[in-house]
């Protein structure tokens, strides 16, 4: 008989599906949906859960949950057999009477169990369905997107804010503007990157990366794409569709032929890295901002150098990439609700990709990178000052 576990495990890697994304959506944890698809069916507190949770994974996955109980109910059986020396037990009275008494007393067993147990049955049902019922109603909620099966892959339309899950090529996402439906196709996976089909052309997406996109070209982003995870095979990858974007368009109307676009906000960022730094000079072993008169803005004074803290908090997603102190430099990925803290003993060298997402203070004294949607590119660190003592001073590097 075919084992419950390996077939649950087949039927998710056949969809394309991690655990961890079959736990967000079945609100089942991880950790039993391993011992399910492993067959550690004692690592559940009882039978209740246990065929509670197989209801639920079951109906996500697209089995019937009554043939997957029929199947974990059959092998129980098969596992605890009747002792052999019962059934070759030698009868010592005539069959007839014996099997009308045994008719009788299990008749009467049967009805007094059925009493005692009547209340325990009906909680153990109301737990499952009420349990089956919650996940439903859960993957109602997130599994939104109606799924068409094509030719050539599945077709999801996005009838909400956002779609998140595995694609494999030759799928496609339809979303909807003013009642007009664009279509977005992955046209090619690899362990590498995806390469999608988009209204306005072809781009190439590597793990990690995003792009913000206008679907129907009015001069406005309508999406963000951001490509969340790769499998090692190379057959899937993990996409997240959301129409939450406010930034100005980085993909226009007319892209007609495949462009390199691993990712929108680092190459932006990129584009300011290379630009000629801004010089510094050093004064008694100390590095100072060269004056920018236009500029250069005056964050805070002080009597002596000391380390001032940079603090960041990011409200949405955004690429940073920083230098302190003369040390290596580092880049990131932030998301809403990260926050980024730093100690500078001279000057920090900044480049963020959306100066709207975050804001800063510098020593507690509130401090702008920039206007809503730009890139950002900043160096900060104390300078003397003219008429006394030091001043941490901010100005632009071009």
């Amino acid at each position: 008989m075919e084992s419950i576990g390996q077939k649950f495990k087949d039927a998710r890697k056949e969809k394309g599906l991690f655990i961890e994304q079959v736990a967000r959506e079945t609100n089942i944890s991880k950790n039993y949906i391993e011992a399910i698809e492993e067959e550690r069916f004692d690592d559940f507190p009882g039978e209740t859960y246990l065929i509670g949770y197989f209801r639920s994974y079951a109906s996500y996955i697209g089995f019937n949950p009554e043939d997957i109980i029929n199947i974990y109910k059959n092998t129980k059986i098969q596992e605890n057999p009747v002792p052999v020396e019962l059934i070759e037990r030698k009868r010592k009275f005539p069959l007839l009477p014996v099997a009308i008494v045994a008719a009788v007393l299990l008749v009467s067993a049967g009805g007094m169990y059925f009493i005692i147990n009547k209340d325990n049955y009906s909680s153990e049902k109301s737990v499952i369905e009420k349990e089956s019922s919650v996940v439903q109603n859960k993957n109602s909620e997130i599994r939104s997107p109606a799924v068409v099966q094509t030719g050539s892959g599945v077709e999801y339309e996005m009838e909400k804010t956002f779609i998140e899950r595995s694609f494999a090529k030759g799928d496609s996402v339809i979303i909807k503007y003013n009642d007009n439906p664009y279509r977005i196709l992955i046209k090619e996976t690899s362990d590498e990157k995806v390469v999608l089909e988009l209204p306005s052309g072809i781009v190439e997406l590597a793990k990690g990366k995003e792009i913000l996109s206008d679907i129907d070209g009015d001069g406005n982003n309508d999406i963000r794409i951001i490509a969340k995870d790769i499998d090692t095979a190379g057959k899937g990858i993990v996409l997240k569709f959301d129409r939450n974007t406010d930034a100005p368009s980085v993909v226009s109307s007319g892209i007609s032929s495949e462009k390199e676009l691993s990712s929108v906000s680092e190459s932006a960022v990129a584009a300011t890295t290379r630009s000629a730094p801004a010089s510094v000079i050093t004064t008694a072993g100390s590095t100072t901002i060269q004056s920018r008169k236009e500029n250069e803005v005056v964050v805070f004074e002080s009597e002596t150098m000391q380390p001032f803290r940079v603090n960041i908090n990011f409200k949405r997603y955004c690429f940073m990439r920083y230098e302190a102190d003369g040390g290596a430099r580092e880049e990131k990925y932030f998301h809403k609700g990260d926050v980024f803290r730093l100690d500078v003993s001279e000057q920090i060298k900044i480049w963020v990709s959306n100066a709207q997402t975050m804001s800063a203070t510098i020593n507690n004294i509130d401090y702008s990178f920039g206007t809503a949607g730009s890139v950002s590119s900043k160096i900060i660190g104390w300078s003397a000052n003219p008429s006394g003592g030091y001043v941490v001073k901010s100005a632009p590097l071009y």
